[in-house]
C-alpha cells in the first residue's frame, strides 16, 4: 500500500500513511446483497475451521489462495492459483461487496525488495462476507491454520473493539506493549485492496 501511494515503505501505519489509508475507504457503505456474492460467501461458510494446507486446494487442507481458487471454482468462476495472479486479473474497487476479494501485502514481513509492481507483493488474500456501515469490513481467509473471520476498519485504526464490536483483528500476533493496541500488525497495515470479479 505504500509502495502503491508513493511513500517510503515501512511497515508502519504512520500519520501519512493513515492519511491515504482513511481518504481510501472512507465511501464504504453497508453491504449489498447480490445472488453471486451470496453464492460465493455461502459456499466459503461450509470451509470455517478447515486446516492450512501449505499449496492446499482442496477441503482436506487450504492455503488462502488454494481456498479462494476452490470457492470461485464452485460457483464457476475460474481464478489463478496464486493471491498475486489472483489480484492481478480482478478488478479493483473501492467499495467491496459480498464475495469481493480483499489482498494484503508482505504478510510473511521478510526484508521488503524494491518492487515497482504492486501485485508482486502480494501475499495473501480472503473473502469479503460483510461490509457495515461504520467501515468495518469482515472477510473470511485463512489464519493461525484455519479459516477464521477477520475485521478491519480504517476509521478507528487504533482500535480493535468500539461499542463491544470487532473492528480491527490482527494479521500477525506481536509483541504486547502494556495492552495497547499494536497498529503494525493489524489487517489494515497489510491492506492493498479490494478486487471485484
Amino acid at each position: 500500500m505504500q509502495r502503491n501511494n508513493n511513500l517510503t515503505v515501512t511497515g508502519k501505519v504512520d500519520d501519512q500513511t493513515m492519511s491515504i489509508l482513511k481518504k481510501s475507504t472512507k465511501k464504504l457503505t453497508p453491504t449489498s446483497f447480490s445472488a453471486k456474492g451470496t453464492a460465493i460467501l455461502e459456499t466459503g461458510k461450509k470451509f470455517f475451521g478447515t486446516p492450512y494446507v501449505f499449496g492446499g486446494t482442496t477441503p482436506k487442507g487450504f492455503d488462502c489462495s488454494g481456498f479462494v481458487q476452490y470457492v470461485f471454482a464452485k460457483n464457476s468462476i475460474k481464478l489463478p492459483r496464486t493471491a498475486d495472479l489472483q489480484y492481478k486479473v480482478g478488478t479493483v474497487t473501492k467499495n467491496p461487496q459480498i464475495g469481493d476479494l480483499v489482498f494484503f501485502e508482505d504478510t510473511e514481513r521478510r526484508k521488503a525488495k524494491s518492487k515497482v509492481n504492486v501485485a508482486e507483493n502480494i501475499t495473501h488474500v480472503g473473502i469479503v462476507t460483510r461490509v457495515d456501515g461504520d467501515g468495518t469490513v469482515e472477510f473470511i481467509h485463512h489464519s493461525n491454520g484455519k479459516n477464521i473471520l477477520d475485521y478491519m476498519n480504517f476509521n478507528f485504526p487504533k482500535q480493535t473493539l468500539k461499542d463491544g464490536k470487532k473492528i480491527n483483528t490482527y494479521m500477525k500476533r506481536c509483541p504486547s506493549k502494556n495492552g495497547a493496541v499494536q497498529t503494525a500488525c493489524l489487517n489494515i497495515a497489510f491492506f492493498v485492496g479490494y478486487g471485484t470479479f
